[in-house]
């Protein structure tokens, strides 16, 4: 078992797995399951599912930039949560998306379930001061 799951973690949330197919092979086990509960509903990816809405919001997004405000390690668990800042086709400035809270489980050194719960940004102070860690 890797000592260093948050790398992966973190490393596949700022690739370009959107745009690229590597990418998104590199990171992602080909029996991934997510379960995924956001303010539109409940959803349920598989490999497929999720690799054909990765590409969908490559369509719209030029840059997606997460914001880390945790990052937890429990053995082959990874426990993170971030702001999604993303880039639009339409405008080159960073637009916060959601703010995720997630879970995932690493298996052959790839995520392979995830359980995520997602909501629009807040876009107040104490919301966008909530993910900055003091030291």
């Amino acid at each position: 078992m890797s000592s260093d799951h948050k790398k992966l973690v973190t490393n596949f949330f700022t690739s370009k797995y959107y745009k690229d197919q590597s990418e998104f092979e590199k990171f992602i086990h080909p029996k991934l399951k997510i379960d995924w509960n956001s303010s539109r509903g409940f959803f349920q990816f598989n490999y497929k599912k999720f690799y054909k809405m990765s590409l969908e919001m490559g369509k719209s997004f030029e840059n997606m930039s997460p914001e880390f405000s945790h990052v937890v390690q429990e053995d082959n668990q990874v426990f993170v949560r971030f702001t999604y800042n993303v880039e639009t086709v339409e405008s080159q400035d960073l637009i916060g998306l959601a703010d995720f809270f997630s879970v995932w489980e690493i298996k052959d050194n790839k995520l392979y379930r995830g359980y995520i719960m997602s909501q629009p940004c807040d876009e107040g102070l104490e919301g966008m001061l909530s993910f900055i860690n003091e030291v």
